[in-house]
């Protein structure tokens, strides 16, 4: 057990006597809200934290079922003998030759003869041989009793095929198979190749060809195909036609094959060079083939003499599989790096027959792996976030109104990164949980995207006082005024293993530490206990570096602490900004002035249209004062945006969120004491149509309210839908407003829902269940004490549907028939539930918006405006 030394803890207690004594400039007050992208956290009174929003990458810390950390058996009925996984899901092939499978199925990659989700095994095909799995891009084949090829899912006509039908006639039995862009290939039992579909290679034509054999070539044993060029962000029936695909075959006797058209990507030149073509087969080396990453093995493994057999593209890594039945994985180990710094290769299993890695949809890869015993039972590791672990969706589903964080004491505050959450406690741990907190920790998770489904400890050797998150990254400060950082850098000498926690370098003469920002991608700033500033990662606001130096040593230089010249001595607060194109720093002084340096030329982020300035103007390398009109107290920055509370209780942005350089001005019914900012789903690759983040505010009254984004609970409101205005979070029963400080008398809000709602998504577009408590208006109106209740929805805001009280959805008629009748609501603490979309499975429910109502009837309650929408679902990511 490690002991804090008796010097760190006196400073401990110093540390804040030293704070205080810099004056109130020194009383900026720790975060007690913090927004990701999809989720929030707000800190109360007590010490506890609440939690909200989408929990699809645990970043709630409920502890559902979303990761497995040790393999888990996935029952079948019968012996298994082959499994393949992807990124939607998992195909096992049994003993009495049925194709089962499971997973999501948007694309109709199930082959189940719908396109709804499944989380359970089920037979889809009997009579095969071997099967392949696709993706979303790429079709699933299978090879039936007869040697013949079947496949469904996403196919090069552009049509999704929910079930298998006959891929092709071939003359052979077929033993393999694989599709490359638009052409499909197979080896026989004579080790023969057939190809047929677009761009076949050596056919001398980008049209479609039949199954035809490939001449000049002796049998082989494996193939592999290169689309010309492969563009998996592309369906393929969009994709442009090619001349030919190009093939690497490995022959009996171990020699390497190629033919067909080399790919022909995109080159700088007007004229790039014409594509090199091999018809008829040529010999090619191991190296130079579509073999060679998958022959290469672990060193540890050769030197070990342990005897591969087969090798298995999974994802982040390779699997490999001895005569013996171990299962190992291995990443390949970095040049240069120091042996055992981090975790290259572990052996996962022993017995084993089969393995298949995949890695889950979205953004984060998030992977996994499934494995087949000589005892024919199958198993399962890893994400479960598309189902692969057959574990039921709705045990990952998040919560539309805040839920209670387990954590073992009261937080002193709390930070969210966009898929992933931290509270620092009051005895200076950090605890983490979630995907986003997870690549911080390489040197305990072998795979990156394995992560803490519940609050988990991140060790460091002394009590934090202060913590600051950024997109993958944080700094911390601890009780002695020493900084660490998550991945090491700021340190003198990054340690071996990337993303293992080290302390900033004070080398360059930066004093103790008081506080920190984290814009992201080696990129911060920390503030001294003399009230000076010091920035990593930029050269912007400090000295030139040493002249002569090369562009090495110059990184090497400015990822070192380097005093922001230009600043008053009376700095407070420090926030950073920036993705891999831009960064830029913040600093609030003692009497209210905000100043700014670093990159202005994206989204207005200095007040100003940078794009528009010369370019040698864009980047302010000594800080200016920020022209806000009156005194600051606070300032809040996340993903290209910027916000300063003012002393007015408004606040004042610019940037990504806020009308960018022209920015705008929040006000709300009470004075703004706090603000944060959710991240831009489609910057982080979580949406594909344009979407903003979500703000979250905590006024002087300690209510928090909340505005925008909503679709997956993040305003905490119980709603599943975005919002124009501010609007309360819910409290943890969902009977009234959250609130901070309970002490402090709420200021009365002028416009505020009717009534509230708790509502309840699981699923997804084509598996979908959402389901709503429905509380009192408490108006002292028509929707108070008994009262109809009206569900409406709408696509178009044209074309409207009702619900009736069977369950039934039908055109919108007059009269308007309830939901739910006599509703017994006689306070805003009373509430009942009320089924909208009980189970829904089929298609078609992109862009539908739902809206709830109360009143006598529909036309009392359009009066009196006592409606409100509930849901919105976005086009599926």
């Amino acid at each position: 057990m490690t002991t804090t030394p008796p010097w760190r803890q006196a400073l401990a207690c110093l540390l804040p006597a030293l704070l205080a004594g810099l004056g109130s400039s020194g009383a900026v007050q720790a975060q007690s809200i913090a927004t990701g992208s999809r989720h929030g956290l707000a800190l109360q009174a007590d010490g506890s934290v609440l939690a909200w929003g989408d929990n699809r990458q645990a970043q709630l810390g409920f502890g559902k079922t979303v990761y497995a950390d040790v393999a888990r058996e996935i029952g079948l009925p019968s012996r298994a003998v082959a499994v393949r996984a992807s990124a939607a899901g998992a195909l096992v092939l049994d003993a009495e030759g049925n194709v089962w499978s499971w997973g999501t199925n948007r694309k109709g990659q199930l082959g189940d003869g719908t396109l709804a989700d499944r989380s359970t095994p089920k037979v889809i095909f009997r009579g095969a041989t071997a099967i392949t799995n696709g993706d979303e891009y790429l079709p699933s084949f299978l090879i039936d009793k007869d040697g013949q090829p079947w496949w469904w899912g996403p196919l090069p006509s552009g049509v999704d095929a929910t079930a298998p039908e006959r891929a092709a006639q071939v003359p052979a039995r077929l033993t393999q198979i694989q599709q490359g862009g638009k052409t499909t290939i197979a080896l026989d039992d004579q080790g023969k190749v057939w190809s047929w579909g677009e761009g076949v290679a050596c056919a001398g034509s980008p049209s479609f060809t039949g199954p035809v054999a490939m001449a000049d070539l002796p049998p082989l044993r494996d193939i592999v195909i290169v689309a010309n060029p492969s563009n998996r962000a592309t369906p393929l029936y969009q994709q442009p036609r090619f001349p030919s695909s190009l093939v690497y075959g490995l022959d009996r006797d171990g020699k390497f094959w190629k033919w067909g058209t080399e790919p022909n990507f995109p080159s700088q030149l007007d004229v790039p060079p014409p594509p090199k073509t091999f018809c008829p087969p040529v010999q090619t080396s191991k190296d130079s083939s579509g073999f060679s990453y998958m022959l290469r093995i672990h060193p540890d493994l050769v030197r070990a003499g342990v005897d591969i057999q087969r090798t298995i593209a999974g994802s982040w890594s390779m699997l490999g599989l001895t005569s013996g039945g171990d299962l190992w994985q291995w990443k390949d180990v970095i040049e240069g790096e120091a042996p055992g710094v981090r975790l290259t290769l572990r052996r996962v299993a022993t017995d084993v027959i089969d393995a298949s890695g995949y890695a889950s949809e979205g953004i984060y890869l998030r992977p996994g792996l499934l494995y087949i015993t000589r005892d024919g039972k199958l198993y399962g590791m890893g994400s479960n976030t598309s189902g692969h672990l057959a574990t039921p969706a709705s045990e990952i589903s998040g919560l539309s109104s805040p839920g209670r964080v387990a954590l073992p004491a009261g937080a002193a505050s709390v930070h969210a990164q966009p898929t992933g959450s931290y509270a620092l406690l009051n005895d200076g741990r950090i605890f983490a949980w979630g995907l986003g907190a997870a690549v911080f920790d390489l040197a305990r998770y072998f795979d990156m995207g394995r992560y803490s489904q519940t609050p988990t400890h991140f060790p460091l050797p002394a009590p934090v006082v202060k913590l600051a998150v950024g997109l993958d990254q944080w700094l911390a400060v601890d009780a002695s005024g020493s900084v660490w950082s998550s991945n090491g850098w700021g340190s003198e000498s990054r340690p071996g293993n990337a993303y293992q926690a080290a302390m900033v370098s004070r080398s360059t003469g930066m004093p103790l530490a008081r506080d920190a920002a984290v814009g992201s991608y080696d990129y911060g700033a920390i503030l001294g206990v003399d009230g000076s500033v010091w920035t990593i990662g930029s050269g912007a606001g400090i000295a030139r570096p040493p002249p002569g130096i090369g562009m090495a040593e110059f990184f090497a230089w400015q990822a070192l602490p380097r005093k922001v010249l230009g600043l008053p001595p009376s700095i407070v607060q420090v926030a950073s900004i920036g993705d891999v194109s831009a960064k830029a720093s913040y600093a609030l002084d003692a009497s209210g002035g905000v100043w700014f340096w670093g990159d202005r030329t994206f989204y207005g982020i200095a007040g100003q249209d940078g794009a528009a300035l010369p370019f040698v103007e864009r980047t302010v390398n000594t800080p200016m004062l920020l022209p806000l009109g009156q005194k600051a107290t606070a300032i809040r920055t996340h993903d290209l945006s910027f916000c300063a509370v003012l002393e007015d209780g408004s606040a004042q942005c610019y940037g990504k969120f806020f009308n960018e350089h022209l920015g705008q001005q929040l006000r709300l019914h009470a004075p703004i004491r706090e603000l944060s900012i959710g991240a831009d789903e489609q910057t982080l690759g979580l949406a594909r149509g344009k979407r903003n983040g979500t703000v979250h505010f905590r006024l002087a009254d300690g209510t928090v309210w909340a505005w925008g984004q909503g679709r997956y609970g993040q305003l905490g409101a119980g709603i599943h839908a975005n919002t124009a205005e501010p609007i309360p979070v819910s409290n943890e029963a969902g009977t009234g407003d959250l609130d901070l400080d309970p002490a402090t008398p709420n200021v009365p809000a002028a416009s505020r829902p009717p009534f509230r709602v708790k509502t309840r998504l699981a699923g997804n577009l084509r598996t979908l269940s959402f389901n709503a408590d429905v509380f009192g208006a408490g108006d002292g109106g028509a929707g108070s004490g008994a009262t109809n209740l009206y569900v409406f929805a709408t696509a178009d805001l044209r074309t409207w549907m009702q619900l009736d009280e069977q369950g039934q959805w039908s055109l919108l008629r007059s009269p308007v028939p309830a939901a739910a009748s006599n509703a017994p609501l006689a306070g805003q603490s009373q509430s009942v539930p009320l089924p909208i979309l009980p189970q829904f499975v089929g298609t078609g429910l992109a862009g539908v918006r739902v809206f709830v109502g109360q009143g006598r009837d529909a036309q009392e309650m359009l009066q009196a405006q006592r409606f409100r929408e509930v849901l919105e679902l976005a086009p599926e990511e």
